[in-house]
């Protein structure tokens, strides 16, 4: 097999050693958060079409699971045959929760964590769809706090008194 390299961000990244690292694959670094057909069909378009890439969960020494993006070439022989794999990643973390958090404020309310009109309206479509497709009842139950606009406009996302993140739902 031949020499395995890294450069020390695959040492800041996944806390393992270039000697920790040496003759090992990728499976160093697998999470177990993807399936068995996942890491064939990976293989089989690498094998096939020389090259993958894509968003994978891997794990590090200290067994953190953390998002990458990966790029992995084939390293062909004359003949044409695979003989050895070169991957490169990007650790995603931090644009990951960027893009979950803003997800999340995108459908619940900043101060009270709870569904916003948008992400209710969109969960009561889905049981009145789902009570008509399988002729089941529903019920829904609305509260009306008094004066829930001025604690959310006092104590919101936005700070005292700015009314920003005041929701109704």
């Amino acid at each position: 097999m031949p020499d395995l390299s890294t450069n020390p961000a695959f040492t800041r990244v996944t806390g393992y050693s270039v000697e920790e690292a040496r003759g090992q694959t990728l499976w160093l670094l697998k999470s177990g958060r993807q399936s068995p057909r996942f890491y064939r069909e990976l293989w089989q378009r690498l094998l096939h079409e020389g090259q993958w890439q894509g968003e994978i969960w891997n794990r590090r020494k200290c067994g953190d699971i953390y998002p990458e993006w990966l790029t992995i070439s084939a390293v062909r022989n004359a003949a044409g045959e695979t003989v050895q794999s070169v991957g490169s990643f990007t650790d995603i973390t931090a644009p990951k929760a960027a893009q979950e958090r803003i997800e999340f404020l995108a459908y619940h309310d900043a101060l009270t964590q709870l569904p916003n009109r948008v992400l209710t309206m969109e969960r009561i479509g889905w049981a009145i769809a789902h009570g008509r497709r399988h002729a089941s009842r529903m019920a829904l139950l609305l509260m009306d706090l008094d004066k829930f606009k001025l604690v959310n406009d006092t104590y919101g996302q936005g700070g005292a008194g700015t009314g920003i993140g005041a929701r109704r739902v």
